[in-house]
């Protein structure tokens, strides 16, 4: 992308790119933006630009396209240096390109239920994602893409499934410890998950306020029967809710759920809509946990949409044509992203262990970009 006019007015600058419509970018923004050396710390991309000093009646007095319009320089009427800005910042700003907010960028997300899956999961290896930059850039856009990676010939161990986590980047520490390990005859917790018993898809962490990006699950050992991992696409039911009923998504975005974990020694309480959209109003967040929902109220007509709103969620969620079920046998590991996939698990008999840990979501996407950026 690259400039191929811009225009001073008195509010600020019309900058072109193609065909497409002028933008304006006001003066006081672009004086706060400039990426010229002065402006901005080219290493660690921190702003040098004291934005409190600019001054309101400040002008751009000059422009120039630079480098065959990859970028753009600006002159002041206080006589301040000039300022400069790539065509890459202002195309993004001007929502013609993905911005560096996006760690998939050029990467479309796959919206599913269980009838539009690939015949073969997304996977990678053990040994391919510890081993190198493409076998590791699989696994992570394959998360991005598809909300979730099996890794197949996995070591059945703590001490492999710490190798494969610590590749994403450091163990995030909750009341559960760094990794843990998830069994029905470990007593330590109440929390259902330590069960044998069904457990309805849900997202974890309702009680964060900022809820793990990223959960990992290697399965240790297994002798018995059931057991599935359920993997429900919460972005798809979300956006399908938009399409067809768009007043309960509205409902879910703005109503705030408060969410709870309490044993002995710990009380967690945390809020957040059931869906949270970003400034372009695109998916960021589904939380959906009915288990750890705590006590709300709310006048008697706004009550009544949550409850309708809530429930067809629900009744997509619990619909099995949503369901991807993932039987884990030692050898078999999954990662999925916290944020867009609820996850469940059917009842089972016998001995099952699980090791697992979350990760960070930012971290998550830092992976993403960098190893992208790299290759």
């Amino acid at each position: 992308m690259r400039v191929t006019g811009a225009e001073i007015g008195g509010a600020g600058l019309a900058v072109s790119f193609g065909d497409a419509m002028p933008t304006a970018f006001p003066w006081m923004w672009l004086r706060d933006h400039g990426e010229d050396a002065e402006s901005l710390n080219p290493g660690t991309w921190q702003r040098k630009v004291d934005t409190f000093a600019i001054a309101a009646d400040l002008r751009g007095v000059g422009v120039e396209t630079i480098d065959d319009g990859a970028r753009l320089r600006v002159t002041w009427s206080d006589n301040s240096p000039p300022s400069e800005f790539s065509a890459r910042l202002l195309a993004e700003m001007a929502g013609l390109t993905p911005g560096e907010d996006d760690p998939g960028a050029g990467l479309d997300r796959n919206l599913w239920a269980a009838g539009s899956l690939p015949a073969a999961m997304p996977s990678v290896g053990f040994d391919a994602v510890m081993s190198g930059d493409v076998g590791m850039r699989r696994w992570l856009e394959n998360i991005h893409v598809w909300g979730f990676s099996l890794v197949h010939d996995m070591p059945a161990s703590e001490e492999g499934t710490k190798r494969l986590a610590e590749r994403m980047g450091y163990v995030r520490q909750t009341i559960f410890g760094g990794l843990w390990t998830l069994s029905a005859e470990i007593k330590d917790h109440g929390d259902t998950a330590y069960t044998t018993q069904y457990l309805e898809p849900h997202t974890d962490s309702s009680y964060c306020h900022d809820a793990p990006g990223l959960q990992l699950f290697n399965c240790i050992a297994f002798d018995g029967r059931g057991g599935e991992s359920v993997l429900v696409d919460g972005f798809a039911l979300a956006e399908r809710l938009r399409a067809e009923r768009p007043d309960e998504f509205e409902t879910l975005t703005r109503t705030v759920v408060p969410g709870r974990y309490v044993e002995p020694g710990v009380h967690l309480r945390a809020e957040r809509p059931a869906v949270r959209v970003d400034r372009r109003g695109r998916l960021l967040q589904v939380t959906f946990n009915n288990y750890d929902r705590a006590p709300f109220i709310l006048p008697p007509d706004e009550m009544a949409a949550f409850y309708r709103a809530y429930g067809a969620f629900h009744a997509a969620v619990v619909d099995q044509r949503n369901w991807l079920k993932i039987r884990l046998e030692p050898g078999l590991a999954l990662i999925f992203d916290n944020w867009r996939l609820l996850h469940g698990r059917m009842g089972y008999t016998g001995r099952r262990v699980f090791c697992g840990c979350y990760h960070n979501r930012e971290d998550f996407e830092s992976r993403l970009r960098t190893i992208r950026t790299a290759a």
